[in-house]
């Protein structure tokens, strides 16, 4: 996707938001808190010649206003880029008992990995399921309006987030999660749904996915089951132009199994993970596995190695499945 400014602009814009919410009185008078993280490691790619030198930097600005209303900023770096990008800058106004008001440019809370940061995922980076999803602008980050009531495991069961955004290409995307603690046994039951108006050349076309998720999250164990269904964009649009006209459909699911050892401080993951990018197709189709351990060596500095493995088969060779695109990261984390 493109953006409409520059890493640069960006940059001083970032700053300038800084100063300007330090000098105002009302911001001057406010609570603010600093937190963020910091990542360095090393990434090795299958049949790549050189490994890569990493580092990553987030930093997050809470401003306080008053005690119904507070303003956050996010700012990321990252070596590849070599530039500051403003990532986030939205308000959020407390309705009380859980219910909140979000506006601004925040998460599209599409999925389990969206409802949460991305220092609190168990794996380096984000699985294959999600990144198939998030060049269709399913997930990301867009300027939106978002509803949500909490669910609280001493009272209310269910949650909701609901909200409507508009991205810079122009699309329209409206983002609905729905979860329910405690309902198989101790694992929460969840549903999402996205609809989104793509503009395209010519009109527009409106696309969607659904997805199913069951998760249980506790003090040694941590498991995630989901699955996702919906229309390609850019395929679709792809057939409407040069094809039959047929919409392209694809399929995903995942498992993840993560064990936290409190007297070793080690914590192994597991994932596995099917893509299936059209469901008309569908031995043309992505396997993961991906085996990590993490290691506490303090309550926020966490090493994690993991050696992710993607097994593709192709419409040209649907037998042999290839190693493309796997990759091993060790990373270094430090959250404040």
């Amino acid at each position: 996707m493109t953006r409409s400014t520059s890493k640069f602009s960006t940059a001083v814009f970032s700053f300038f938001i800084l100063v300007a919410a330090g000098s105002q009185p009302a911001f001057g008078q406010a609570k603010t808190t600093i937190s963020g993280w910091l990542r360095t490691g090393i990434e090795y790619e299958y049949n790549e010649r050189f490994r890569e030198n990493f580092y990553r930097g987030k930093i997050q600005f809470n401003f306080k206003v008053d005690k119904d209303l507070e303003a956050q900023i996010d700012i990321r770096g990252e070596s590849d880029e070599h530039a500051m990008e403003l990532r986030e800058a939205f308000f959020t106004a407390d309705l009380g008992k859980a219910v909140g008001l979000d506006f601004g440019q925040g998460k599209k809370r599409f999925g389990l990995e969206f409802q949460k940061s991305k220092e609190n995922l168990l794996t380096n980076e984000r699985t294959l399921l999600y990144q198939h999803l998030e060049p269709f602008g399913f997930v990301g980050r867009d300027v939106n309006i978002r509803y949500y009531r909490k669910a609280k495991s001493d009272g209310r069961r269910n949650g909701i987030s609901l909200s409507l955004g508009y991205s810079e290409d122009h699309n329209v995307t409206a983002v609905g999660h729905w979860t329910r603690l405690n309902t198989i046994g101790s694992f929460a039951l969840g549903a999402s749904s996205v609809v989104q108006i793509d503009k395209i050349a010519g009109g527009s076309q409106t696309v969607w996915a659904l997805g199913a998720e069951l998760l249980r999250d506790a003090e040694k164990h941590h498991v995630e089951i989901e699955a996702v269904a919906g229309q390609d964009p850019f395929r679709s649009e792809f057939e409407k132009n040069f094809g039959d006209g047929k919409n392209v459909y694809f399929f995903g699911g995942k498992i993840l199994y993560g064990h936290y050892f409190k007297k070793s401080r080690f914590e192994p993951v597991f994932v596995y993970s099917l893509l299936v990018p059209d469901l008309d197709a569908f031995d043309v189709n992505t396997i993961e596995f991906l085996a990590g351990l993490n290691y506490y060596a303090a309550s926020a500095l966490r090493i994690g190695l993991n050696g992710d493995l993607l097994l593709a088969t192709s419409t040209k060779n649907q037998d042999k499945r290839t190693y493309a695109d796997s990759k091993v990261i060790l990373q270094v984390q430090l959250v404040w």
